[in-house]
């Protein structure tokens, strides 16, 4: 099937109409059941524009946001969870940078959990953790082998009682919502007052973004939003939230993993690493790396404009 980009939309942090485009899309057909996954996505889809008015970046036009969200819902996605012991490094790594802002006990919510990884992280260091994810085949894969405290739904879906919450937490999720400030708004929401969240996303203003330009590894498909780091924090603030640091954000993966992963950008590339990784008995090993990704920490206030979304 063939996507319809049906939705023209505004400005999701001011409200403006007014941008200008800095990428053209090159590739047109585009099946949304396939490209809308944590670990997919087909590069040079987007039309990418950028607000005159605060600087947003973000696609438009785009699918609908109900399309969106239903393709999340029916996606599987194998190639994920086939990274699932370097995703346990990756998610040990994160937990120890939350706790130097906020140690356990306490209850947490990971938002866009995937398969769960993150959430065992976390109740194994004494946390409280649940997760919510739209995936259906990924909150069934990680129950059967992660943790069972997740929940197939959106954030808004799962009716998270009002600042009930001490933790939320947020990783590869935001570029990828309709409406991020509503999202953020919702975190609001169901934090207590100094309830900390965390959030990692591909920083449109780092070097590697910069760089290289239209063919950034980030530009794909299943991205909605593209956050610099300025525009980050408007956001939070907009939404009731003081910005308490940025930092680089690293992963780990095993080295086979990241190859099978490098066929989004070169099939060719890719089969020939895993056949090399593979001979030199090399395709498990952890790798760490930092491909233009960033951390931010921050605390929930009093005052937010989330009435106006």
């Amino acid at each position: 099937m063939t996507a319809s980009y049906e939705e023209y939309v505004p400005c999701n942090l001011c409200g403006s109409t007014q941008y200008r485009v800095i990428i053209k899309p090159t590739v047109t057909d585009v099946d949304p059941a396939t490209v809308m996954s944590a670990a997919g996505g087909i590069r040079g889809t987007q039309q990418i524009v950028r607000c005159t008015q605060c600087g947003l970046a973000y696609v438009n036009p785009r699918l609908r946001s109900a399309d969106v969200v239903q393709a999340y819902e029916q996606a599987r996605d194998e190639l994920y969870v086939q990274g699932a012991a370097g995703r346990a490094h990756t998610f040990a790594r994160g937990a120890r940078m939350l706790e130097r802002w906020r140690r356990p006990p306490g209850r947490l919510l990971d938002v866009g959990c995937a398969a769960g990884f993150f959430v065992q992280q976390a109740q194994q260091r004494g946390w409280d953790a649940r997760g919510v994810e739209p995936c259906a085949w990924l909150v069934e894969w990680g129950r059967a082998h992660v943790t069972p405290a997740l929940q197939a739904a959106t954030l808004r879906d799962a009716r998270i009682p009002d600042a009930s919450l001490d933790v939320v937490t947020m990783w590869d999720v935001l570029e990828h919502v309709p409406d991020p400030l509503g999202e953020l708004c919702e975190c609001a929401r169901v934090l207590k007052p100094g309830g900390l969240l965390v959030i990692n996303f591909p920083d449109f203003s780092s070097l590697s973004a910069r760089l290289a330009g239209r063919h950034w590894w980030f530009l794909l498909s299943n991205h909605l939003f593209y956050f610099s780091r300025r525009v980050m924090r408007a956001y939070l603030e907009r939404a009731g939230f003081s910005v308490q640091a940025f930092r680089m954000h690293w992963q780990v993966l095993p080295l086979g993993h990241l190859a099978n992963i490098f066929h989004i950008y070169s099939p060719g590339i890719a089969r020939f690493g895993t056949r090399v990784l593979s001979a030199l008995r090399l395709a498990h090993l952890p790798f760490p790396y930092c491909a233009g990704q960033t951390n931010v920490v921050a605390i929930k206030q009093g005052a937010s404009a989330c009435h106006a979304t």
